[in-house]
């Protein structure tokens, strides 16, 4: 089922496009983000993990100046963002994993997808984009809800149909007592969980 996206020029966009992955699960939890990140016209915005940039270049077609970062580009992220006419304003870096090819900048949103779950050391990622926030920064994070065993046997059977390549291990975040991190960097946080497998965590730059 498609979800529309009203762009500030009056045009609507597929949001299912742009979320790719499973967009009925996906789609109502980043369009609730994009609310919460508002008018996006001039502002700098920082997207990790965007992996093919299909979220970045709708974050610019809104109005972003946006900055993505991830540890492969594949060459569809460049296709995409010439796709909807908006590389001039989609910067695409290929990091090792640290910030150290933005340093010094700073941004007035930060946006990640399904990203934050498969890292070994979360509080040091959030650390780190907390760093680049400039002041009223908003931060909008859709992530992966972990759950217990039984909630992941669930994902591992019924939606990836027990194809799932990620183990117990392998599957580290979002756990519960993590949110607790989220509310120590960022001021204002709000938490929901959608449809049991989506953490949405919208806040703002600490004054």
């Amino acid at each position: 089922m498609r979800q529309m996206w009203t762009l500030p020029d009056g045009r609507q966009v597929d949001l299912t496009y742009f979320v790719n992955w499973r967009p009925w699960l996906w789609a109502p939890s980043v369009a609730r983000a994009m609310e919460f990140l508002g008018d996006l016209r001039g502002k700098r915005l920082l997207e990790v993990g965007g992996k093919d940039a299909r979220m970045s270049s709708l974050l610019a077609m809104a109005g972003a100046e946006v900055t993505m970062l991830d540890i492969r580009l594949p060459a569809c992220a460049h296709e995409e963002v010439a796709k909807w006419n908006v590389a001039g304003r989609v910067r695409l870096i290929e990091t090792d994993g640290g910030f150290g090819c933005i340093a010094g900048e700073t941004f007035d949103a930060v946006f990640t997808k399904s990203f934050l779950w498969c890292l070994e050391d979360l509080s040091g990622m959030l650390d780190q984009i907390d760093e680049h926030l400039a002041a009223g920064a908003k931060v909008a994070f859709v992530e992966n809800y972990r759950g217990g065993t039984f909630l992941f046997w669930l994902r591992h059977v019924f939606v990836h149909g027990g194809m799932c390549p990620y183990t117990e291990a392998t599957f580290r975040n979002i756990r519960p007592e993590q949110i607790r991190l989220f509310h120590e960097r960022f001021a204002d946080v709000t938490v929901r969980r959608s449809r049991y497998f989506v953490y949405e965590v919208f806040g703002h730059k600490r004054t």
